[in-house]
């Protein structure tokens, strides 16, 4: 088990490099977009990119806040119990969300279908490349659960939110 939460750990250093990464890219393009707009030649690929970018950065990084105990609606019922009962409810509620992840996944897959005749307004980019952060998204946050629960359960203690941030 502890092996596989050392997998599972890497795999989220990586993905909090991509997230890094995403979060630099809409930065400039946002300013870049604020300056050529100021100077009378707008970008208009650059809003469409940037959005498609927010949607990555959302699913990831809710992967990777759900992995360090950071989404406050899934932790706020285990740190109401006591600590006795709070690995029993921390698994429960795992195993809750791994269910509707699946559903998202399921429905993430079923979606890339569809949309992958269409294409994007401004960068006539395929809108499966979009759509794609659902189910990337659900498989992540599938894992981090899974590494949620394994941890829960190797540890003495119910896993707290680190200070340190992510």
């Amino acid at each position: 088990m502890r092996q596989t939460l050392k997998v599972i750990d890497t795999l989220n250093k990586l993905v909090g490099i991509a997230v890094a990464m995403i979060l630099g890219v809409m930065s400039i393009l946002i300013i870049m977009q604020i300056i050529y707009r100021i100077v009378g030649y707008p970008l208009h690929w650059s809003e469409e990119l940037a959005r498609y970018l927010m949607v990555y950065l959302v699913f990831l990084g809710s992967s990777l806040a759900l992995r360090h105990h950071r989404l406050v609606a899934i932790e706020l019922l285990p740190e109401l119990v006591s600590e006795v009962n709070r690995k029993v409810i921390r698994i429960t509620v795992m195993a809750i969300c791994i269910v509707f992840f699946i559903l998202l996944l399921v429905q993430g897959i079923d979606i890339l279908g569809r949309v992958s005749v269409q294409s994007s307004a401004a960068m006539g980019l395929s809108m499966s490349i979009p759509y794609a952060a659902i189910p990337i998204g659900a498989v992540l946050l599938i894992m981090n659960a899974v590494a949620v629960i394994l941890e829960t359960i190797v540890s003495d203690t119910v896993p707290q939110a680190k200070e340190e941030g992510l």
